[in-house]
């Protein structure tokens, strides 16, 4: 049994009565909440849709020619069912940049068969346009959808000196944004 003094009860039924004013008063039953998110710039590149790693470009094939047939052979980069794609947010800007690959001389890339080299070129339009030189970045617009990897390529045979064989070079493209 509690016993209490006459002020200690009354302070405790004070405090009792005081909760039951409050639970007579309306609770808001409407509240506000914000709710965001962040849109990133960016782009994504693919090749083939069936890739599991990496990017498969495909590869730059100036076909077979005669060893003593001199001439330009132009090319285009990419695979025949899924060439590598850009794609890009609305107002993003790409920079692509090909190194000088594995057998470059100065700035002139070169394919090679055992000591002999093929010197050959790239470029962001077939035929033509901006000369892709080694490490230096060149803008792609690719704000408008999927766009193919804009790299083209002329090997310049010189007709004489070159042995017949498979000459080969190997490219790193970096894409940043």
């Amino acid at each position: 049994m509690v016993r209490c003094a006459t002020l200690g009860c009354a302070t405790v039924l004070a405090l009792a009565c005081s909760g039951l004013s409050r639970a007579n008063t309306q609770v808001p039953t409407t509240a506000n909440f914000l709710v965001s998110a962040t849109v990133s710039s960016g782009c994504w590149v693919v090749g083939n849709v069936s890739q599991t790693s990496g990017i498969g470009f495909g590869k730059l094939d100036f076909g077979s020619h005669p060893a003593v047939q001199a001439g330009s052979y132009d090319a285009a980069i990419g695979l025949a069912t899924s060439p590598a794609q850009v794609q890009c947010t609305p107002g993003a800007t790409v920079t692509m940049t090909i190194d000088g690959g594995q057998n470059a001389q100065g700035g002139q890339r070169r394919m090679r068969f055992g000591s002999y080299y093929l010197p050959y070129t790239l470029t962001t339009q077939a035929g033509g346009g901006t000369v892709v030189a080694p490490g230096v970045g060149v803008s792609v617009d690719a704000s408008a959808g999927p766009t193919l990897v804009p790299v083209y390529g002329r090997a310049t045979a010189p007709g004489a000196g070159l042995p017949a064989g498979n000459y080969t070079d190997t490219l790193q493209v970096v894409f940043s944004w």
